[in-house]
């Protein structure tokens, strides 16, 4: 690889970590109320609005009210930033590499979602038994349940169908998480070492 094509993937992979980082800032500047209206706030809201709202408007990782495409549109860029780099680190289109970094971070994309929801689930799952059931109507727990609830029924269902309460289904609901969040990592591991294996 010519050392001008090399230097204009460089560029291109510093200019992709830098829009991650403004993404990340934009997330941060949500959390807080009025601050994307500030100068500041409307400068990083329209360079990065157009790419995160594509993952947003599709509705596929809106849970309730709990948005996690803002994880999806930061983990493409750091899969595309990494290529980039590899590319230019190795001098090379190395396909097993990118298939490996591609996977490990689509799995890493992935468990953060899934870590978030496993850590909802036990946290809930702890609360109720504390509370023996009960949660009061002003709780803010009830928006969070309109999302836990279904997914809770849906894996607890699968495994037990009767007699299933709310409280059983978190706790079957956790224990998947755990395995397949325990399975998966095993084999993302094994599959991205079959990756770099690849002799292209």
């Amino acid at each position: 690889m010519t050392s001008f094509i090399s230097a204009i993937l460089g560029v291109l992979s510093a200019a992709v970590t830098i829009y991650t980082i403004l993404c990340f800032i934009n997330i941060i500047i949500s959390w807080f109320p009025g601050a994307k209206f500030t100068s500041f706030g409307r400068m990083i809201s329209s360079l990065t609005d157009p790419y995160m709202n594509f993952f947003s408007r599709t509705g596929w990782l809106t849970f309730g009210n709990i948005d996690f495409s803002p994880i999806l549109s930061i983990g493409i860029l750091s899969i595309i930033s990494s290529i980039l780099g590899g590319i230019t680190a190795t001098g090379r289109l190395y396909v097993g590499g990118i298939l490996a970094t591609v996977i490990s971070m689509l799995w890493n994309v992935s468990t953060s979602i899934m870590s978030i929801v496993f850590l909802l689930v036990l946290i809930r799952w702890i609360v109720l038994l504390i509370k023996h059931g009960y949660t009061p109507y002003n709780s803010g727990w009830n928006n969070i349940d309109q999302f836990l609830q279904r997914l809770a029924y849906k894996i607890g269902g699968t495994f037990v169908k009767t007699g299933l309460s709310y409280s059983r289904a978190l706790l079957i609901t956790w224990i998947f998480f755990l395995v397949v969040l325990t399975v998966g990592n095993i084999l993302v591991q094994n599959l991205a070492m079959l990756c770099y294996r690849l002799p292209f």
